[in-house]
């Protein structure tokens, strides 16, 4: 298996790690990619962003209110 953060993944496709990647270990390698987009553009005074593993996408709210989200112009 591979490795990954502490955690043995057996070998093959992982459709969905702990910290929400989806992978495919191999005898010499484990490749991974992100199920997330990254919010780039919003108000960074006001907001801070938070990774919501249940959903595996990334929340942005409010500094002060974190029940208010934020309005995200633009992910990547």
């Amino acid at each position: 298996g591979c490795m990954l953060n502490g955690k043995l993944y057996p070998f093959g496709l992982i459709e969905r790690t702990e910290d929400c990647h989806r992978c495919t270990c191999k005898q010499t390698e484990m490749e991974c990619c992100s199920l997330f987009t990254i919010p780039v553009s919003y108000d960074e005074k006001k907001c801070k962003v938070v990774l919501n593993k249940k959903r595996c996408d990334y929340d942005v709210v409010q500094k002060d209110d974190p029940s208010k989200e934020c309005f995200v112009y633009s992910r990547v």
